[in-house]
Protein backbone atom coordinates (compact mmCIF):
# COMPACT_ATOMS: atom_id res chain seq x y z
CA UNK A 1 0.00 0.00 0.00
CA UNK A 2 3.05 2.61 1.03
CA UNK A 3 5.02 1.63 -2.24
CA UNK A 4 1.19 2.35 -4.17
CA UNK A 5 0.90 5.61 -3.12
CA UNK A 6 4.58 6.63 -3.43
CA UNK A 7 4.15 5.60 -6.92
CA UNK A 8 1.27 8.08 -7.28
CA UNK A 9 2.71 10.97 -5.98
CA UNK A 10 5.72 10.55 -7.95
CA UNK A 11 3.33 10.00 -11.44
CA UNK A 12 1.83 13.70 -10.42
CA UNK A 13 5.00 15.66 -9.64
CA UNK A 14 5.84 14.32 -13.04
CA UNK A 15 2.67 15.28 -14.94
CA UNK A 16 2.70 18.76 -12.92
CA UNK A 17 6.33 19.54 -14.59
CA UNK A 18 5.09 18.53 -17.88
CA UNK A 19 2.41 21.00 -17.89
CA UNK A 20 4.42 23.80 -16.02
CA UNK A 21 6.82 23.27 -18.98
CA UNK A 22 4.13 23.40 -21.52
CA UNK A 23 2.52 26.63 -19.97
CA UNK A 24 6.14 28.40 -19.50
CA UNK A 25 7.67 27.73 -22.42
CA UNK A 26 6.22 29.63 -25.61
CA UNK A 27 6.34 32.58 -23.03
CA UNK A 28 10.17 32.31 -22.40
CA UNK A 29 10.69 31.78 -26.65
CA UNK A 30 8.56 34.61 -27.83
CA UNK A 31 10.44 37.79 -28.73
CA UNK A 32 9.71 41.13 -26.71
CA UNK A 33 6.68 43.19 -27.35
CA UNK A 34 6.57 45.82 -29.93
CA UNK A 35 3.74 48.05 -31.20
CA UNK A 36 4.36 48.55 -35.32
CA UNK A 37 3.94 52.46 -36.30
CA UNK A 38 0.82 53.10 -38.02
CA UNK A 39 0.65 53.59 -41.98
CA UNK A 40 2.39 56.43 -42.90
CA UNK A 41 -1.03 58.15 -44.05
CA UNK A 42 -2.75 57.46 -40.99
CA UNK A 43 -4.47 60.97 -39.43
CA UNK A 44 -2.26 62.88 -37.26
CA UNK A 45 -3.30 65.73 -35.91
CA UNK A 46 -0.89 69.03 -35.98
CA UNK A 47 -1.34 71.26 -33.33
CA UNK A 48 -0.31 75.23 -33.31
CA UNK A 49 -1.69 78.66 -34.32
CA UNK A 50 -3.54 80.05 -37.23
CA UNK A 51 -2.04 83.67 -37.07
CA UNK A 52 0.43 85.56 -34.70
CA UNK A 53 2.41 89.11 -34.85
CA UNK A 54 5.74 89.68 -35.48
CA UNK A 55 8.31 89.00 -32.92
CA UNK A 56 6.28 86.41 -31.25
CA UNK A 57 7.04 82.47 -30.87
CA UNK A 58 4.72 80.00 -32.01
CA UNK A 59 5.17 76.18 -31.22
CA UNK A 60 3.79 72.93 -33.03
CA UNK A 61 3.31 70.18 -31.52
CA UNK A 62 2.66 66.59 -33.22
CA UNK A 63 2.29 63.19 -32.01
CA UNK A 64 4.63 61.00 -33.88
CA UNK A 65 4.09 57.48 -34.55
CA UNK A 66 6.40 54.77 -33.19
CA UNK A 67 9.48 53.98 -35.56
CA UNK A 68 9.52 57.36 -37.22
CA UNK A 69 11.06 60.46 -37.22
CA UNK A 70 9.90 64.06 -37.92
CA UNK A 71 11.03 66.52 -41.29
CA UNK A 72 9.60 70.20 -40.79
CA UNK A 73 9.14 72.71 -43.39
CA UNK A 74 8.10 75.89 -43.57
CA UNK A 75 7.27 77.19 -46.92
CA UNK A 76 8.26 73.80 -48.76
CA UNK A 77 12.09 74.74 -46.65
CA UNK A 78 13.23 72.17 -44.63
CA UNK A 79 14.32 72.80 -41.37
CA UNK A 80 16.42 71.36 -38.87
CA UNK A 81 14.19 70.33 -36.21
CA UNK A 82 13.75 66.56 -36.19
CA UNK A 83 11.77 66.36 -32.71
CA UNK A 84 7.65 66.30 -32.28
CA UNK A 85 7.78 70.31 -31.74
CA UNK A 86 8.71 73.34 -33.99
CA UNK A 87 9.42 76.19 -32.51
CA UNK A 88 9.68 79.45 -34.73
CA UNK A 89 10.55 83.39 -33.65
CA UNK A 90 8.52 85.06 -36.44
CA UNK A 91 10.57 88.23 -37.54
CA UNK A 92 8.58 88.82 -41.04
CA UNK A 93 4.84 89.68 -41.98
CA UNK A 94 3.33 87.30 -44.93
CA UNK A 95 1.60 84.15 -45.08
CA UNK A 96 3.52 81.00 -44.18
CA UNK A 97 2.69 76.97 -44.82
CA UNK A 98 4.46 75.21 -42.09
CA UNK A 99 3.98 71.33 -42.89
CA UNK A 100 5.20 68.06 -40.88
CA UNK A 101 6.17 64.81 -42.84
CA UNK A 102 7.23 61.44 -40.98
CA UNK A 103 10.04 58.96 -41.84
CA UNK A 104 9.52 55.59 -40.97
CA UNK A 105 11.04 52.72 -40.27
CA UNK A 106 12.14 50.95 -43.99
CA UNK A 107 11.74 54.46 -45.80
CA UNK A 108 8.38 55.35 -45.54
CA UNK A 109 6.85 58.83 -45.93
CA UNK A 110 3.71 60.29 -44.42
CA UNK A 111 1.59 62.33 -46.40
CA UNK A 112 2.05 66.46 -45.03
CA UNK A 113 0.15 67.36 -42.55
CA UNK A 114 -0.39 71.52 -42.66
CA UNK A 115 -1.15 74.46 -41.26
CA UNK A 116 -1.49 77.81 -42.84
CA UNK A 117 -0.36 80.81 -40.90
CA UNK A 118 -0.86 84.41 -41.37
CA UNK A 119 1.99 86.52 -39.89
CA UNK A 120 0.96 90.15 -39.23
CA UNK A 121 2.75 93.43 -38.53
CA UNK A 122 1.56 96.29 -36.49
CA UNK A 123 0.09 98.44 -39.51
CA UNK A 124 1.05 101.66 -40.51
CA UNK A 125 -1.12 102.94 -43.02
CA UNK A 126 0.79 105.24 -45.82
CA UNK A 127 0.04 109.00 -46.00
CA UNK A 128 -3.63 110.23 -46.96
CA UNK A 129 -4.28 111.06 -50.65
CA UNK A 130 -6.50 113.37 -52.07
CA UNK A 131 -7.36 117.06 -52.84
CA UNK A 132 -6.31 119.28 -50.46
CA UNK A 133 -7.96 122.44 -51.64
CA UNK A 134 -11.78 121.90 -52.66
CA UNK A 135 -15.15 123.55 -53.20
CA UNK A 136 -17.74 123.77 -50.50
CA UNK A 137 -20.72 121.47 -51.22
CA UNK A 138 -18.61 119.13 -53.37
CA UNK A 139 -17.83 115.39 -52.85
CA UNK A 140 -13.93 114.22 -52.81
CA UNK A 141 -12.23 111.02 -52.38
CA UNK A 142 -9.55 110.37 -50.06
CA UNK A 143 -7.39 106.91 -49.62
CA UNK A 144 -4.83 105.59 -47.76
CA UNK A 145 -2.82 102.29 -48.26
CA UNK A 146 -2.85 99.31 -45.37
CA UNK A 147 -2.27 95.66 -45.38
CA UNK A 148 -4.27 93.14 -46.99
CA UNK A 149 -5.67 92.23 -43.14
CA UNK A 150 -5.64 95.76 -41.86
CA UNK A 151 -8.66 97.34 -41.05
CA UNK A 152 -9.35 100.97 -41.34
CA UNK A 153 -11.22 103.81 -39.06
CA UNK A 154 -11.83 107.20 -40.30
CA UNK A 155 -12.37 110.38 -38.77
CA UNK A 156 -13.32 113.97 -40.43
CA UNK A 157 -13.07 116.65 -37.96
CA UNK A 158 -13.23 114.23 -35.25
CA UNK A 159 -16.24 112.67 -36.81
CA UNK A 160 -16.37 108.84 -37.24
CA UNK A 161 -16.98 108.06 -40.57
CA UNK A 162 -19.04 104.66 -41.77
CA UNK A 163 -17.16 101.70 -43.15
CA UNK A 164 -13.42 100.13 -42.64
CA UNK A 165 -12.37 100.10 -46.20
CA UNK A 166 -8.72 102.13 -46.88
CA UNK A 167 -10.91 104.99 -49.09
CA UNK A 168 -13.56 106.80 -48.36
CA UNK A 169 -16.02 109.39 -50.34
CA UNK A 170 -16.45 112.50 -48.44
CA UNK A 171 -19.21 115.42 -49.55
CA UNK A 172 -18.45 118.29 -47.54
CA UNK A 173 -20.17 120.98 -46.47
CA UNK A 174 -19.95 124.70 -46.03
CA UNK A 175 -16.44 126.22 -46.45
CA UNK A 176 -13.86 125.74 -44.06
CA UNK A 177 -11.07 123.74 -42.56
CA UNK A 178 -11.41 120.34 -42.57
CA UNK A 179 -9.09 117.79 -40.95
CA UNK A 180 -9.00 114.18 -42.02
CA UNK A 181 -6.99 111.29 -39.89
CA UNK A 182 -6.96 107.79 -40.24
CA UNK A 183 -5.84 104.48 -38.19
CA UNK A 184 -5.42 100.83 -39.58
CA UNK A 185 -5.44 98.12 -37.16
CA UNK A 186 -6.05 94.13 -36.98
CA UNK A 187 -5.07 92.12 -34.41
CA UNK A 188 -1.65 92.39 -33.48
CA UNK A 189 -2.28 96.66 -32.83
CA UNK A 190 -3.44 99.85 -34.15
CA UNK A 191 -1.33 102.22 -35.93
CA UNK A 192 -0.54 105.92 -35.28
CA UNK A 193 -2.55 108.39 -37.38
CA UNK A 194 -2.38 109.92 -40.55
CA UNK A 195 -3.69 113.52 -41.06
CA UNK A 196 -4.05 115.69 -44.16
CA UNK A 197 -5.87 118.90 -43.76
CA UNK A 198 -8.51 119.98 -46.59
CA UNK A 199 -9.58 123.44 -47.19
CA UNK A 200 -12.87 123.99 -48.88
CA UNK A 201 -14.50 127.26 -49.80
CA UNK A 202 -15.91 129.40 -52.56
CA UNK A 203 -18.64 128.47 -54.40
CA UNK A 204 -18.07 125.12 -56.51
CA UNK A 205 -18.06 125.09 -60.54
CA UNK A 206 -21.33 123.96 -61.74
CA UNK A 207 -21.73 119.92 -62.36
CA UNK A 208 -20.47 120.02 -66.24
CA UNK A 209 -23.11 119.36 -68.86
CA UNK A 210 -23.31 115.81 -70.27
CA UNK A 211 -20.33 114.45 -72.34
CA UNK A 212 -21.21 114.28 -75.61
CA UNK A 213 -19.32 111.19 -77.86
CA UNK A 214 -19.86 107.67 -79.29
CA UNK A 215 -21.52 105.84 -76.12
CA UNK A 216 -19.52 102.48 -78.55
CA UNK A 217 -16.31 102.41 -80.78
CA UNK A 218 -14.02 100.04 -81.70
CA UNK A 219 -10.52 99.13 -80.55
CA UNK A 220 -7.89 101.11 -82.25
CA UNK A 221 -10.46 104.02 -83.00
CA UNK A 222 -9.90 107.46 -81.71
CA UNK A 223 -13.23 109.58 -80.76
CA UNK A 224 -13.34 112.57 -79.14
CA UNK A 225 -15.53 113.86 -76.27
CA UNK A 226 -16.65 117.13 -75.17
CA UNK A 227 -18.80 118.60 -72.20
CA UNK A 228 -19.45 122.29 -71.26
CA UNK A 229 -18.30 124.38 -68.24
CA UNK A 230 -19.01 128.13 -67.00
CA UNK A 231 -16.57 130.96 -67.30
CA UNK A 232 -13.43 130.86 -66.67
CA UNK A 233 -13.52 127.37 -65.42
CA UNK A 234 -11.54 124.33 -66.51
CA UNK A 235 -11.86 120.29 -66.90
CA UNK A 236 -10.05 117.77 -65.00
CA UNK A 237 -10.89 114.59 -67.47
CA UNK A 238 -10.49 110.51 -65.99
CA UNK A 239 -10.92 107.61 -67.79
CA UNK A 240 -11.44 104.39 -65.64
CA UNK A 241 -9.64 106.49 -62.87
CA UNK A 242 -6.75 107.66 -64.78
CA UNK A 243 -6.65 111.32 -65.02
CA UNK A 244 -5.83 112.56 -68.33
CA UNK A 245 -3.57 115.34 -69.85
CA UNK A 246 -5.66 117.27 -71.04
CA UNK A 247 -7.59 120.65 -69.45
CA UNK A 248 -9.40 121.49 -72.51
CA UNK A 249 -13.88 121.17 -72.51
CA UNK A 250 -12.81 118.42 -75.80
CA UNK A 251 -10.91 114.91 -74.58
CA UNK A 252 -9.21 113.50 -77.50
CA UNK A 253 -8.84 109.24 -76.83
CA UNK A 254 -7.48 105.89 -78.48
CA UNK A 255 -9.01 103.23 -77.65
CA UNK A 256 -6.46 100.55 -77.45
CA UNK A 257 -8.42 98.02 -74.97
CA UNK A 258 -11.75 96.71 -75.64
CA UNK A 259 -13.98 96.12 -72.96
CA UNK A 260 -16.45 98.89 -71.02
CA UNK A 261 -15.02 102.01 -69.84
CA UNK A 262 -16.44 105.62 -67.48
CA UNK A 263 -15.34 108.85 -68.95
CA UNK A 264 -15.70 111.38 -65.85
CA UNK A 265 -15.12 115.28 -65.68
CA UNK A 266 -15.28 117.62 -63.31
CA UNK A 267 -15.30 121.47 -63.73
CA UNK A 268 -12.51 123.23 -61.93
CA UNK A 269 -12.64 126.74 -60.87
CA UNK A 270 -10.06 129.30 -58.54
CA UNK A 271 -12.35 127.24 -55.72
CA UNK A 272 -11.43 123.76 -56.64
CA UNK A 273 -13.25 121.12 -58.25
CA UNK A 274 -16.48 120.41 -58.59
CA UNK A 275 -19.25 117.11 -58.60
CA UNK A 276 -18.51 115.16 -61.82
CA UNK A 277 -20.07 114.00 -64.74
CA UNK A 278 -19.55 110.34 -66.17
CA UNK A 279 -20.15 108.67 -69.04
CA UNK A 280 -20.27 105.41 -70.13
CA UNK A 281 -18.25 103.74 -73.04
CA UNK A 282 -18.35 100.30 -74.72
CA UNK A 283 -15.44 99.79 -76.99
CA UNK A 284 -15.36 96.54 -79.00
CA UNK A 285 -13.23 94.55 -81.84
CA UNK A 286 -13.39 93.76 -85.32
CA UNK A 287 -14.96 90.71 -85.62
CA UNK A 288 -12.44 87.62 -86.91
CA UNK A 289 -14.00 84.50 -87.74
CA UNK A 290 -11.97 81.05 -88.19
CA UNK A 291 -14.13 77.82 -88.55
CA UNK A 292 -11.03 76.13 -88.87
CA UNK A 293 -9.29 73.62 -91.62
CA UNK A 294 -11.76 71.31 -94.00
CA UNK A 295 -12.06 68.35 -92.03
CA UNK A 296 -13.69 64.91 -92.68
CA UNK A 297 -15.56 62.96 -89.71
CA UNK A 298 -17.10 59.52 -89.69
CA UNK A 299 -20.52 58.78 -90.96
CA UNK A 300 -22.69 58.84 -87.42
CA UNK A 301 -20.73 61.67 -85.73
CA UNK A 302 -21.23 65.36 -85.74
CA UNK A 303 -19.02 68.33 -85.55
CA UNK A 304 -19.68 71.41 -83.80
CA UNK A 305 -19.20 74.46 -85.69
CA UNK A 306 -18.11 77.75 -83.70
CA UNK A 307 -17.79 81.35 -84.96
CA UNK A 308 -16.54 82.80 -81.49
CA UNK A 309 -16.79 86.81 -81.09
CA UNK A 310 -19.33 86.50 -78.43
CA UNK A 311 -22.47 88.77 -78.41
CA UNK A 312 -22.04 89.32 -82.35
CA UNK A 313 -24.67 88.38 -84.84
CA UNK A 314 -24.72 85.47 -87.12
CA UNK A 315 -25.75 84.56 -89.71
CA UNK A 316 -25.18 80.77 -91.28
CA UNK A 317 -25.15 79.33 -94.71
CA UNK A 318 -27.98 77.07 -93.29
CA UNK A 319 -29.92 80.47 -92.39
CA UNK A 320 -29.21 79.62 -88.21
CA UNK A 321 -28.30 82.41 -86.55
CA UNK A 322 -26.03 80.96 -83.51
CA UNK A 323 -23.32 81.41 -82.36
CA UNK A 324 -22.57 77.79 -82.69
CA UNK A 325 -24.10 75.09 -85.34
CA UNK A 326 -24.10 71.14 -85.12
CA UNK A 327 -23.18 69.68 -88.60
CA UNK A 328 -23.52 65.99 -89.70
CA UNK A 329 -23.65 65.99 -93.63
CA UNK A 330 -21.28 66.59 -95.44
CA UNK A 331 -21.07 70.31 -97.66
CA UNK A 332 -19.28 73.43 -97.43
CA UNK A 333 -20.87 75.41 -94.18
CA UNK A 334 -20.06 79.43 -93.84
CA UNK A 335 -21.11 81.88 -91.50
CA UNK A 336 -20.99 86.42 -91.67
CA UNK A 337 -20.01 87.63 -87.94
CA UNK A 338 -20.89 91.12 -87.91
CA UNK A 339 -20.78 94.19 -85.28
CA UNK A 340 -20.94 97.51 -85.07
CA UNK A 341 -17.17 97.69 -85.83
CA UNK A 342 -17.53 95.25 -88.92
CA UNK A 343 -18.30 92.06 -89.82
CA UNK A 344 -15.74 88.79 -91.51
CA UNK A 345 -16.95 85.80 -93.21
CA UNK A 346 -15.27 82.55 -92.75
CA UNK A 347 -16.11 79.14 -94.39
CA UNK A 348 -15.11 75.06 -94.08
CA UNK A 349 -15.66 72.04 -96.20
CA UNK A 350 -16.67 69.15 -94.25
CA UNK A 351 -16.53 65.65 -95.63
CA UNK A 352 -18.33 62.21 -94.17
CA UNK A 353 -17.02 58.94 -94.68
CA UNK A 354 -19.45 56.42 -95.14
CA UNK A 355 -18.14 52.89 -94.60
CA UNK A 356 -15.29 51.34 -93.38
CA UNK A 357 -14.42 49.13 -96.54
CA UNK A 358 -10.62 49.08 -97.54
CA UNK A 359 -11.37 50.82 -100.96
CA UNK A 360 -14.39 53.23 -101.08
CA UNK A 361 -14.95 54.69 -104.56
CA UNK A 362 -12.89 52.05 -106.20
CA UNK A 363 -13.23 53.21 -109.49
CA UNK A 364 -9.80 54.56 -110.60
CA UNK A 365 -8.58 54.78 -107.02
CA UNK A 366 -5.16 54.22 -105.97
CA UNK A 367 -3.35 51.30 -104.56
CA UNK A 368 -1.11 51.43 -101.25
CA UNK A 369 1.87 49.80 -99.51
CA UNK A 370 2.88 49.99 -95.94
CA UNK A 371 6.11 49.94 -94.57
CA UNK A 372 6.09 50.11 -90.70
CA UNK A 373 5.10 54.33 -90.86
CA UNK A 374 5.36 54.88 -94.79
CA UNK A 375 2.60 54.27 -96.46
CA UNK A 376 3.53 54.15 -100.43
CA UNK A 377 1.20 55.39 -102.83
CA UNK A 378 0.72 53.98 -106.39
CA UNK A 379 -1.26 54.50 -109.44
CA UNK A 380 -2.29 57.93 -108.48
CA UNK A 381 -5.27 58.97 -110.46
CA UNK A 382 -4.65 61.40 -114.00
CA UNK A 383 -4.89 64.83 -112.47
CA UNK A 384 -4.11 64.07 -108.65
CA UNK A 385 -3.43 67.55 -107.45
CA UNK A 386 -4.07 66.73 -103.17
CA UNK A 387 -3.53 64.37 -100.94
CA UNK A 388 -4.90 63.90 -97.07
CA UNK A 389 -4.32 61.79 -94.39
CA UNK A 390 -7.20 61.78 -91.73
CA UNK A 391 -7.09 60.66 -87.92
CA UNK A 392 -10.18 58.44 -87.13
CA UNK A 393 -11.63 61.54 -85.25
CA UNK A 394 -11.72 63.21 -88.13
CA UNK A 395 -8.73 65.53 -87.71
CA UNK A 396 -7.06 66.26 -91.05
CA UNK A 397 -2.99 65.28 -90.30
CA UNK A 398 -2.00 66.13 -93.99
CA UNK A 399 -3.35 68.12 -97.30
CA UNK A 400 -0.98 68.92 -99.67
CA UNK A 401 0.15 68.04 -103.15
CA UNK A 402 0.61 64.49 -104.69
CA UNK A 403 3.68 62.61 -102.87
CA UNK A 404 4.42 59.26 -103.48
CA UNK A 405 5.20 58.54 -99.85
CA UNK A 406 3.31 59.68 -96.64
CA UNK A 407 4.98 58.90 -92.82
CA UNK A 408 2.14 58.47 -90.69
CA UNK A 409 2.31 60.18 -87.38
CA UNK A 410 2.10 56.72 -84.92
CA UNK A 411 0.25 53.53 -85.07
CA UNK A 412 -4.01 53.25 -85.37
CA UNK A 413 -6.24 53.79 -88.28
CA UNK A 414 -5.89 56.41 -90.82
CA UNK A 415 -7.76 57.56 -93.67
CA UNK A 416 -6.28 58.29 -97.15
CA UNK A 417 -7.79 60.44 -99.60
CA UNK A 418 -6.92 61.22 -103.01
CA UNK A 419 -8.24 64.24 -104.78
CA UNK A 420 -8.53 65.06 -108.36
CA UNK A 421 -10.71 66.59 -111.18
CA UNK A 422 -12.29 62.94 -111.89
CA UNK A 423 -12.54 61.45 -108.38
CA UNK A 424 -12.07 62.05 -104.91
CA UNK A 425 -11.80 58.26 -102.96
CA UNK A 426 -10.49 56.92 -99.66
CA UNK A 427 -8.52 53.73 -98.63
CA UNK A 428 -8.14 52.71 -94.84
CA UNK A 429 -4.78 52.00 -93.49
CA UNK A 430 -3.74 50.66 -90.22
CA UNK A 431 -0.85 51.19 -88.69
CA UNK A 432 0.31 48.80 -86.17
Amino acid sequence: MKSILIFTLTFLFLALQVSAYDFYAPLSSSPPDSIPPPPPDGPVVLTGPSFVCVGDTSEFIVEVPVSCSCQWYINDLLQPQTTPELVIAWTEPGEYEVSVIFQCTGGQFSDPQTILMDVLDTPQPQPISGDTYVCEYTYHTYSTVVGPSDSCEWTVNGDLQPGYAPSINYAFGEAGTYLFEVVAYNPCGTSSPQTLEVIAQGTAPSTPSPIQGAGESCEGETEFYTTTVGPGESCSWWIDGELQASTETTLEVSWENWGDHVIEVRAVSDCGTGNPTFKNVQVLYQPFVFLGNDTTIIQGQSLLLDAGNHGSNYLWSTAETTQTIVVTTAGTYSVTVSSFCGSDIDSIEVSVYTGIEDVMNSSGCFLSRLNGKSIELLNLPAGTHTIQMISISGKVIYSGPPLSRITAPGPGILFIRVISPETSCYKKVFIP
